[in-house]
């Protein structure tokens, strides 16, 4: 074949790769990513260096209640601009990060999570500086009290460009903006976006082994679909294992951000994602085994994650998540259920060492920055949350473990425990958290509540009633390993 000829041949194989799926340009949300945030300046150092500025990119974000007004609005017309600016370093030393911040003077600036200590020093009116030590060390500084403008200041380890081994297709794109459409990997495929790149468009895959989507860009849906019956999720894996996402930034998702059907052994790692839209969920794991979640950072309006079971052979289990950091503006930020099946269980499932920036729902059944919703003919066990610290959450209650009807009602729920868990809100009036079963053949069985502390203040069995509500379909409730009677029935 002439070189000609094969240039062609590749051409006409990349084309068909992708599909003739179009993105619509959305002028309303991609133009305000698109700019410079004007809002602030960045700019870093790592010892006695030299200040290097750091682009900030915009992104839309919400805390607009589950009202008709959030349905319809799905041009982010009734959004706010946030910003976070993406840099990498070797972190052979501290990085001290400068942020001068326009418009009018700042009283007080708040870089959270709080669990983290990190003290920021005023340097003039308008100027704060901040050291981080560890690329691990993702923040959001905010000034007066304003987290609808926050800025994210997210540090990465610089990585290496992957190259093409034996059997594995790499799918690159470099700095500067691409259109994609929709991009179908196939067993062996790396999608790598680098660090300067946005990718619009979304990633599918059907039983493919030994996929990944690696790299320090951003892939953006904000130019996608964001109508309610036409919008897709920007990562669709059905069927598939050995499965790798780690380093991306995903932003402006018009539906579930990633994704994952019958799916087994999947490894996310350092995934960052800030999502505006109704139903932008983080992460969905239906029927999907053998998870590992590490080091995200996640705004989503919707849950951060969420587990469940359709329609299936297989059940979702053997799910680890820890060392992430989450903010949840209208949702739960850690959800098992509500969609499940009869003849599957939810079972064997960790939460670790969890930072909780936000959690604003309230209504039955969404309550609970932390949930377990038991529906749908469901039957869930071995559940556990430990090492979780909530900043304060603006209105939602700590956690909620009960039996709800999504379509219908669930069956059974045992073995949940929720050990080392501290808020650090100054709401006087946090709503308590809940522990119900419905009846005598629908029971929470076997609830282990351990060393829960509000305000500093930690929980006990004398003064459980205070912030926590049971009833009496809870067998074998426990509070510090003590046994209790159901509380305030």
């Amino acid at each position: 074949m002439s070189r000609k000829g094969w240039l062609l041949a590749l051409m006409l194989s990349a084309v068909l790769k992708m599909s003739a799926w179009r993105s619509v340009d959305n002028a309303a949300l991609s133009e305000s990513e698109r700019i410079r945030l004007a809002d602030y300046e960045v700019s870093v150092k790592t010892g006695s260096g030299e200040w290097r500025k750091v682009k900030v990119e915009g992104a839309l974000v919400s805390n607009i209640d589950r009202r008709e007004e959030n349905w319809g609005d799905t041009l982010g017309h009734k959004r706010t601009l946030m910003g976070f600016a993406m840099f990498t370093d070797p972190f052979r030393k501290a990085v001290k990060v400068r942020i001068r911040r326009q418009g009018e003077v700042f009283r007080a600036v708040e870089v959270r999570p709080t669990a983290l200590g990190i003290r920021s020093r005023r340097v003039d009116e308008r100027t704060v500086e901040l050291t981080l030590h560890s690329p691990k060390e993702k923040v959001s500084v905010e000034f007066d009290g304003d987290r609808d403008h926050n800025l994210f200041i997210i540090p990465d380890l610089p990585e290496e460009k992957p190259t093409e081994a034996e059997g594995r297709r790499v799918i690159y794109y470099g700095q500067g903006e691409h259109e994609v459409g929709e991009i179908r990997l196939e067993s062996g495929d790396l999608l790598y976006v680098d660090e300067g790149a946005t990718v619009y468009g979304r990633i599918t895959a059907r039983n493919a082994q030994n996929i990944g989507v690696r790299g320090r860009g951003i892939i953006c849906g904000s130019r996608s679909v964001h109508d309610m019956k036409r919008r897709q999720t920007m990562i669709h894996f059905q069927g598939c294992s050995q499965i790798e996402v780690s380093g991306v930034m995903f932003r402006g998702s018009p539906s579930w951000t990633l994704a994952f059907y019958g799916c087994t052994g999947l490894r996310m790692d350092n995934v960052k994602q800030i999502c505006w839209m109704v139903n932008s969920d983080g992460m969905d794991l239906c029927n999907t085994r053998d998870v590992s979640i590490k080091d995200c950072f996640q705004r989503n309006y919707d849950d951060n994650i969420s587990l469940k079971n359709f329609d299936g052979s297989q059940s979702t289990e053997n799910v680890d998540m820890q060392d992430c950091t989450l903010w949840a503006d209208c949702a739960h930020n850690l959800l098992v259920g509500p969609e499940t099946r009869a003849h599957l269980e939810m079972k064997n499932v960790s939460f670790r060492n969890i930072q909780i920036l936000e959690g604003r729902e309230t209504a039955y059944p969404y309550r609970g920055a932390m949930a377990v919703m038991c529906s749908d003919d469901g039957r869930f066990s071995n559940i556990g949350f430990q090492n979780i610290t909530l900043d304060h959450v603006r209105g939602a209650q700590i956690f909620a473990v009960e039996f709800c009807t999504y379509v219908r009602m669930g069956v059974g729920l045992r073995n949940v425990s929720l050990r080392k868990v501290n808020y650090l809100g100054s709401d006087a009036q946090l709503p308590k958290s809940t522990v119900k079963g419905l009846d005598c053949d629908h029971r929470v069985e076997n609830f282990h509540l351990q060393d829960l502390r509000v305000n500093g203040r930690k929980v006990t069995p004398k003064n459980a009633a205070h912030y926590l509500e049971t009833n009496e379909f809870v067998s074998q409730l426990q509070v510090n390993g003590k046994n209790v009677e159901a509380l305030n029935h």
